[in-house]
């Protein structure tokens, strides 16, 4: 390869990227030319490094040990070579890569194709077994011919080295020398430390690598396999015709070196292909040992024949002989096992690798399951302990999938028990707490194995007790994989009560006489089930022991959840069980009377009948979603559901599962059956339920099995007449209870109190499933319902804490009675103006009830109803409010619209907050209490998601979406998914409406909310401000596809935005450092300081919110940051606090220097303080007299270009003298009006048409943000100051008065 360098006009145009793509051509700082230096410089440096390259190249095959500098060098690629390629658009041929010196011969890229059998590795479709015979076959021939022996060792020795991805070679006669082969392994590993790659063949996921491993495993079973057919492998180099070199000695050898590398791709690749080897030597091992068990008992039978003739003896002396032989070819094979062990397994099961610890403890649960006759001992399996006690989760779950294979072997039980006993107590710990899913399910498995051995039955069983709790696990499949556990608990259940009831005496088998002996069997089964069950299921709900304290988190007991337990335990055993095919036994059991089962051990306690009733409703869900065929289902189901309802109606616990169990029947059989009267009787059964309980969990079930029946068309007037019967009987409940009293007025005891507060959640709830507006409105001749309705929610702002839930029913009432006129009002209806006024009138009741109740000032309401009349307001605004761009608008929106005051806004804010501050309360105390994670309050996150919907659809100004902003990150997950939606809120208004002065304030004062509540606690990493900041960015800037930016904030309000930020952070700094002087105690001086620190870490947030910020405007907010760090009177150090502060200094700037016109003058300035001509003396007087300039001198390079003095901060307090004339400055231009706006818009317009226009830099510059240059043309007089930048206070005052109407902002370049 030629060293010699490429033309300069084709080094860089010519040589594509790598991957193809086009260099990205990047703008280089240019060298200034400096005063005596001579021309031409940079070129004879750069000519000089290409020829101080080319010698660095030709000396490196003289010492390939000494690293050269790679300064200016491109990166090398390391995929493999390919062929250049002509360039399509001039014909050229790609330029190749020269080679580093550095990497001598073994930096080729990728791996070398010098090794057939590694060529044929990596071939994804390749037939390995005819090179395997090949090889085999050359070196059989080879035996005694030194040369030969060394070609085809070699090319085995070669073949390890490029799978461990190494280049480098060897010489013939090293592949054969057993005293040098760790000479050898230093050299190569010394050669290949700096060009070893990170992913080598075995690693790698390329397309090549993916068939590696495959043929890499295939291809040393098959040399092994092979090689046993032969004298290869047992040969000892005693015979004439052996090799001089004996192949598996050398093999090992060289691999057991190979794994002691300190190179990962040696030390890995290696010890992978040794455990592979050994693996396969198993197998041989085993197929020996069965043929030596063969020959000594041919051997053995001979002997019994006991002949003594000459052809008897003979026979005899050779199977002697052959089992000899056979013994020694035993014996060989486990040197090399016990070779293989102590001196590569030992060590590197031990490895600081992870995956060569899981590849060890892999394979030895397969040598374990291949050769259990040598590794089933306490020496070997005592490695499966340490495997289960590995930090790396996949080395563990290794060993538990190896345990799990050789527990699967009676013989390995029994001859392991020992090992057993030590690994139960750690397999049952990984069972409960591991924090890999697949660790656990893998450990049940194999402690299900063991557990059906006896083993866990003869040691402590709480043991089992713990593991059966799984059952009841979060996790399903953890549930799956615990249910062949909780199976065998079961038949062992099963066992031990059927043989006492073999053995109890007739009398207590009085009462079975009549029950046939299989149904008493399979009643005892189910016994045995439930009192596992609920046995298990009470355990859970006992005091947790201090040592379980971190089991894994388990279903509630609570009957209401979506998951119950019972559910839980048929999902884990019908994994391994189809229970749910006998289920209509279970169900001919719980139709038995249970009532004395404490004098009859086969029937069922309260507690276990309520369970396995649980049970079959699940049971009939689970075969449900299995078989689809429900006809039969349904018809057994048609008969039973009356007898339980006649059985279980009055208990609370029972009724609901029954009355969920109705879903499953296919209603259009009574009609096809022709049993009406069933149907009727089964519509009686649920009306009944539904009128006469008061569980809110009873009447939802019956609420539901109502509309189940509602939905069977072919019986309507069936279900229209006891529809109305049940509504009849409801409302006519609803009279009797209030008799001629006023509602108002009346006085409510509890009992009253009860009965009302049932009543009015069955009216709720059949108005969420149906409209009933006509039946509410109806008066017959009295009050109609909803006058008693509205009644009882205008009783909520007298605040009786015990008639809260009622009230909350009524007021849920209200709405949705609103919400169903609001449906039902249509186009004809807003023609007539009685129905208008008639909507009208209703609407403002149901408002003004709302209004009440949630912002009264005469109002005592309890915290649950207001919560919801704040729901329920904001929900009733949402339905009649008429969005400005709306394209199509409901009839009674359009009739009657309905809007919210400024005043009534900002009240809704401040209940909103205090709802906050009392629900994140609620929360603290929660988590102070040790009890875990907060449950979530649905009716605070509900109150939430209408809070943002009505910000969303304009409701409420966008103003008030900084209330819900500033708490996220702190009230949970839900509560953030929700609150982000007001991002697209602030988006359409910053970005389209082009009210970014709004958006402005909104993010400054969430955040700084959010601050100042992570200030008030006690953690020291901004989390929920910087989680905040994030969600802003993206209201800020408007992305898309690869990042780009299509939409973004105006740069001038994001600027404002940050020196409004750098004044608050300021303040409060300043405070900490204010009370850190008055301190005089030690230790409230540390705090204060931490604090401080603490504070500081408000930058970290801002930087998330730079990206709009242009050149100009960083200047503007680096000056104001300096004037603000100036004014508080602290010093910048080397402390971490300031971190934060540094980076965001840095990221301004960073961003500053982007700006071509402070580039050159950047430049300019370099050049003016390395002129060391110019009159030293003369320049300090001159600084002295311009105090301004000597401060900008003095930070032009830490600053990008120099501090500017903003006159305007208030953190700078001006001279007392124009004291008043800066406050009444200030005044006029901090105010934000339109006039303000459109003034700077216009102004930008014109800066924009001046800015497209050829003008000096020093004039650009001076335009964008007034930067004040010297009249002086000569380069070395010119002194770079940011007096201009900000006007000073006399002039920024005159240029107000000019111009009242102009913000500060005014000279910001549009971006």
């Amino acid at each position: 390869m030629s060293l010699s360098s490429p033309p300069p006009e084709q080094e860089e145009d010519q040589e594509p990227r790598r991957g193809g793509r086009v260099r990205k051509q990047v703008e280089k700082f240019e060298v200034p030319h400096v005063p005596g230096a001579p021309k031409g410089k940079k070129k004879q440096v750069e000519q000089n490094d290409d020829d101080s390259d080319l010698t660095e190249e030709d000396s490196g095959s003289e010492d390939e040990h000494q690293p050269t500098p790679t300064k200016g060098k491109k990166r090398k690629s390391t995929g493999v070579q390919t062929s250049a390629r002509k360039n399509k658009a001039n014909g050229s041929s790609r330029k190749p890569r020269r080679k580093s010196a550095a990497n001598g011969d073994g930096a080729q890229e990728g791996p070398k194709n010098d090794s057939p059998l590694f060529n044929a590795l990596l071939a994804p479709d390749i037939a390995l077994q005819p090179l395997i015979d090949e090889w085999v076959e050359t070196y059989q021939q080879a035996g005694g011919d030194d040369v030969s022996e060394q070609v085809s060792i070699h090319e085995l020795i070669t073949l390890f080295i490029r799978c461990c991805g190494i280049n480098l070679d060897i010489e013939q006669a090293e592949a054969t020398d057993q005293d040098g082969i760790t000479g050898a392994v230093e050299r190569i590993q010394d050669e290949s430390v700096r060009v070893a790659s990170a992913t080598y063949p075995l690693t790698s996921r390329g397309k090549q690598s993916n068939a590696f491993r495959k043929n890499i495993d295939y291809f040393l079973h098959n040399l092994v396999e092979s090689l046993s057919l032969t004298s290869i492998l047992f040969d000892e180099g005693n015979d004439k015709d052996s090799h001089v070199n004996l192949l598996m000695p050398l093999v090992l050898n060289w691999l057991n070196c190979m794994t002691t590398s300190p190179l990962r791709p040696i030390r890995h690749t290696s010890t992978y292909m040794a455990l592979k080897i050994n693996s396969s030597l198993c197998d041989v091992a085993s197929n020996v040992s069965k043929d030596v068990s063969l020959k000594q008992r041919q051997r053995e039978a001979e002997i019994k024949k006991g002949g003594t003739s000459n052809a008897a003896q003979k026979r005899l002396k050779e199977l002697e002989e052959k089992v000899k032989e056979a013994q020694a070819r035993k014996e060989k094979i486990e040197e090399y096992l016990l070779e293989i062990f102590d001196a590569m397994f030992v060590h590197r099961v031990r490895d600081s690798d992870p995956a060569i610890r899981a590849d060890c403890l892999r394979e030895l649960g397969v040598w374990t399951k291949r050769y259990p006759e040598y590794y089933v001992s306490t020496s070997y399996l005592t490695y499966f302990t340490k495997g289960c006690n590995d930090v790396f989760a996949h080395a563990r779950l290794e060993t538990v999938r190896a345990l799990a294979n050789l527990y699967t072997k009676d013989s390995f039980i029994n001859n392991a028990r020992t090992v057993t006993l030590r690994l139960v107590p750690r397999l049952i710990e990984m069972a409960l707490r591991d924090v890999d899913h697949a660790v656990r399910v893998t450990a049940i498995h194999v402690i299900t194995a063991i557990d059906k051995t006896g083993i866990l039955a003869d040691e402590d069983e709480s043991d089992r007790e713990k593991v059966a709790r799984l059952i009841f696990d979060q996790d399903p499949r953890v549930r799956k994989a615990v249910g062949g556990f909780v199976i065998n608990l079961w038949e062992e259940q099963k066992e031990n009560l059927k043989t006492e009831w073999s053995g109890a005496r007739a009398a207590k088998k009085k009462r079975a006489n009549k029950v046939w002996e299989d149904d008493m069997a399979s009643n005892l089964d189910w016994k045995a089930l439930a009192s596992l069950l609920v046995e298990t299921s009470q355990s859970l709900d006992a005091p947790i022991e201090p040592s379980s304290s971190s089991q894994q988190p388990i279903l509630p007991a609570s009957t209401t959840n979506v998951l119950t337990r019972a559910s839980a335990a048929v999902e884990s055993i019908c994994s391994s069980y189809e229970l749910w095919q006998d289920w209509q036994g279970l169900t001919n059991y719980l139709l038995l009377d249970h009532s004395t089962s404490d004098q009859d051990m086969w029937l069922l306690s309260e507690d276990e009948e309520t369970f396995m009733l649980q049970v079959l409703i699940a049971l009939i869900q689970r075969e449900d979603q299995v078989d689809e065929e429900r006809e039969d289902r349904s018809k057994k189901l048609m008969q039973i559901i009356p007898r339980l309802f006649a059985k279980h109606q009055s208990d609370v616990a029972r009724i609901g599962g029954i009355l969920s169990m109705l879903s499953h029947i296919n209603l259009e059989l009574y009609l096809d059956l022709r049993q009406t009267k069933a149907y009727e009787t089964l519509w009686d059964d649920v009306n009944k339920q539904f009128l006469h309980h008061t569980d809110s969990a009873v009447l939802e079930s019956a609420i539901r099995a109502i509309n189940h029946l509602s939905t069977n068309t072919s019986m309507s007037a069936a279900n229209d007449t006891k529809l109305s019967e049940m509504q009849e009987s409801l409302f006519a409940s609803l009279r009797d209870e209030i008799g001629s009293e006023d509602v108002a007025l009346m006085p409510l005891e509890e009992e009253s109190i009860a009965k009302l507060g049932a009543i009015l959640l069955r009216i709720l709830l059949l108005e969420k499933s149906r409209d009933i507006t006509d039946i509410l409105e109806d008066e017959e001749n009295q009050s109609s319902v909803w006058s008693i309705i509205c009644a009882f929610a205008d009783r909520g702002s007298f605040g009786y804490k015990e008639e809260s839930k009622m009230i909350e029913c009524a007021v849920q009432i209200v709405l949705y009675h609103m919400t169903w006129t609001f449906r039902r009002f249509t186009e004809e209806d807003a023609k007539d103006d009685e129905k208008v006024s008639l909507l009208k009138d209703k609407r403002d009741k149901a408002v003004g009830i709302f209004q009440e109740l949630t912002l009264g000032d005469n109002s005592n309401t309890v915290d649950l109803v207001r919560r919801q009349a704040f729901i329920s307001y904001l929900t009733l605004h949402l339905l009649f409010a008429v969005p400005a761009k709306a394209e199509s608008v409901s009839p009674a929106a359009k009739s009657v619209p309905l809007t919210v005051e400024d005043e009534i806004q900002h009240r809704l804010g401040g209940a909103f907050v205090a709802a906050v501050e009392k629900y994140a309360g609620e929360r603290e105390a929660h988590l102070e209490s040790g009890d875990g994670e907060a449950p979530e309050d649905i009716t605070f996150l509900q109150l939430t998601s209408v809070l943002v919907a009505a910000i969303r659809k304009g409701v409420l100004e966008v103003e008030h979406a900084k209330e819900p902003l500033a708490h996220f990150g702190r009230l949970g997950s839900t509560y953030d998914a929700i609150v982000k939606k007001l991002v697209d809120a602030l988006r359409d208004e910053g970005i389209y409406n082009k009210e970014s002065e709004t958006v402005q304030h909104v993010a400054g004062s969430a955040l700084q909310q959010s601050f100042n509540l992570f200030l008030d606690s006690d953690s020291q990493d901004p989390v929920a401000p910087i989680a905040l900041a994030r969600l802003l960015s993206t209201a800020f800037t408007i992305h898309g596809n690869h990042f780009a930016i299509l939409r973004q904030l105006h740069p001038s309000d994001v600027c404002d935005f940050h020196l409004e930020a750098l004044d608050y952070i300021a303040k409060r700094v300043g405070n900490y450092v204010k009370q850190e002087v008055a301190s005089k105690n030690k230790e409230q001086k540390s705090r204060l300081q931490q604090k401080r620190f603490v504070a500081l870490s408000f930058f970290k947030v801002l930087i998330l919110l730079l990206q709009p910020v242009t050149s100009s405007d960083a200047l503007k907010i680096k000056s104001h940051l300096d004037d603000a760090i100036e004014s508080i009177g602290v010093e910048v150090t080397v402390n971490k606090g300031w971190e934060p502060y540094k980076a965001y200094e840095k990221r301004l700037i960073g961003i500053a220097s982007k700006d071509a016109n402070v580039k050159s003058l950047a430049k300019k300035k370099v050049l003016q303080t390395e002129d060391t001509d110019l009159d030293v003396e003369a320049d300090e007087d001159i600084e002295v007299e311009t105090p301004s300039k000597k401060r900008s001198s003095a930070n032009a390079l830490s600053n990008g270009i120099g501090n500017g003095h903003r006159a305007s901060s208030p953190l700078s307090p001006p001279p007392e003298d124009d004291q008043e004339e800066v406050e009444e400055e200030e005044e006029d231009i901090t105010t934000p009006t339109k006039n303000n706006k459109r003034a700077r818009e216009d102004f930008n317009d014109e800066e924009d048409d001046m800015m497209n226009s050829e003008v000096s830099p020093s004039a650009q510059i001076n335009d964008s943000f007034s930067l004040d240059l010297p009249a002086n043309e000569n380069d070395e007089d010119l002194d770079l100051t940011l007096d201009g930048v900000v006007p000073p206070q006399r002039e920024r005052s005159q240029s107000t008065e000019a111009e009242p109407a102009m913000k500060r902002r005014k000279t910001v370049k549009r971006y």
